[in-house]
């Protein structure tokens, strides 16, 4: 089966080993320099007392320096976990919201989205973080959006108005409403925007069939007091008399 030693076992190890190096280098001085006599003995059983005590002390700090690192990393590598798993939750979070959002960081860079706001342009994630929405958009809508992020950014707030989104794979407008607002950051400096994409083409094209619908109603209208004026009409149930004295619906 296989091992990897983890980093903090590795580190711990490490500080061990230096702390034997400097033994046996402290060995060697003394070896080659202070004293005639056998290595060996230098190195285990022949050591001065203070010198033991140096070296046994050197050994200790390295192996308390290791515990000390291991431990940090092990702390670290949980704080990390810790924030890979909000900001995982986060994610999926905004994923499950059926309404695009996206949100830009101050300098109007794409700093994250949802799956809507992936599907609603048509382009992947990684398309989309990183770039500005003049990657992303047509000229003429570009210069729009960034005209509206430029004005909510020097004045910090909510932002509400009108646009069309165009579609990278159906190349097709959709008009919608778009809720914007600023974050901070955790010191209190402007972070950016967050925004909401609300869709409204389908409430547009109904309302756009309901004025003409009501246009023609009035034209329909003004023609039947025309004929009202020409032909007789009952003043309760509506039907017309024709020339042999029946009443005919108004339709017939």
């Amino acid at each position: 089966m296989h091992y990897e030693m983890k980093t903090e076992n590795k580190i711990f190890l490490l500080s061990l080993l230096l702390g034997v190096f400097v033994w046996v280098i402290d060995s060697l001085l003394d070896y080659f320099i202070f004293y005639e006599g056998i290595f060996a003995e230098l190195l285990l059983t022949d050591i001065p007392r203070h010198e033991l005590y140096i070296r046994v002390l050197i050994l200790v700090c390295f192996a308390v320096f290791g515990l000390i690192c291991s431990r940090l990393i092990i702390r670290q590598k949980k704080a990390e976990q810790k924030v890979l798993g909000v900001v995982s939750f986060q994610q999926q979070l905004l994923d499950t919201i059926p309404i695009p959002i996206f949100y830009k960081n101050a300098e109007f860079s794409y700093m994250g989205c949802n799956k809507s706001f992936e599907k609603f342009l048509g382009m992947d994630r990684q398309e989309i973080i990183g770039k500005s929405v003049h990657d992303l958009a047509p000229p003429e809508l570009a210069a729009v959006y960034q005209e509206k992020d430029l004005e909510l950014i020097n004045n910090p707030g909510v932002q509400h108005y009108e646009s069309d989104v165009k579609s990278k794979q159906k190349d097709v407008k959709r008009q919608v409403i778009f809720h914007k607002a600023t974050f901070e950051k955790a010191d209190g400096a402007l972070g950016g925007l967050i925004g909401v994409i609300l869709d409204i083409t389908d409430r547009k094209k109904a309302e756009n069939e309901k004025e003409h619908l009501i246009g023609e109603l009035q034209d329909a209208l003004e023609k039947v007091k025309l004929l009202s004026g020409f032909l007789p009409i009952c003043a309760s149930c509506k039907n017309i008399r024709d020339d042999q004295g029946y009443w005919n619906q108004i339709e017939t």
